[in-house]
């Protein structure tokens, strides 16, 4: 994808507290920055992220989560600056399932905690969603711990039509993209942490 058609793709929102925020698509150079915001993750988020408990995300993994083709593989990161330096502090992503038709993609969400609870989750995903229908992708899948309510309230918030069933102790989902239901109206600040992350990542 040519350049030009990715800096359309960039918006700035203001989170609940006033401060703004830069929504993206992801570059190859945000690799390290994905390895910080990793780092700076609780280990609820990191559990609610991944269904399991990491120490680490590896520079294979992270140059992986970074390089993408933009079609069938896409991620929005949502940046802050801090003292002159650029911090990646949100990132919803999304791959398409090889072989679907029309196509879906498995989905994923994670704010940084000290993020939370200020509506940047809401963003992301509006932001995503937008895009994967442009994209020609019908829906979302995901997988979530049974027991996480708050983030089946911010998925359901969202006005989007949700199919679930139990699968091995996690709710499978499948979250539909019609064009009619993408405005994501804004998050509860109810939300406390771990509750704007959501979804299971892709691969």
């Amino acid at each position: 994808m040519e350049s030009g058609e990715l800096e359309k793709e960039i918006t700035t929102v203001r989170l609940r507290d006033g401060r703004p925020v830069l929504i993206r698509p992801v570059r190859p150079d945000d690799a390290p920055r994905l390895q910080a915001l990793f780092g700076r993750l609780s280990r609820e988020s990191i559990y609610y992220r991944f269904l399991e408990f990491r120490k680490e995300m590896t520079n294979e993994e992270a140059k992986r989560l970074a390089e993408l083709d933009y079609q069938a593989q896409m991620a929005m990161v949502a940046t802050h600056q801090l003292g002159g330096e650029e911090y990646v502090i949100g990132v919803a992503r999304y791959a398409v399932v090889p072989g679907s038709e029309p196509a879906e993609a498995e989905a994923a969400i994670v704010v940084e905690d000290c993020y939370q609870n200020l509506g940047l989750g809401t963003h992301l995903l509006n932001c995503l969603a937008a895009y994967a229908v442009d994209h020609g992708v019908c829906a979302f899948l995901a997988t979530i711990c049974f027991d996480n309510a708050r983030v089946l309230r911010l998925i359901r918030s969202s006005g989007l039509p949700i199919q679930s069933r139990l699968d091995s102790g996690a709710l499978a989902l499948r979250i539909g993209l019609e064009r009619e239901a993408q405005a994501v109206p804004e998050a509860s600040p109810r939300r406390s942490a771990a509750t704007e992350e959501a979804l299971k990542p892709p691969g």
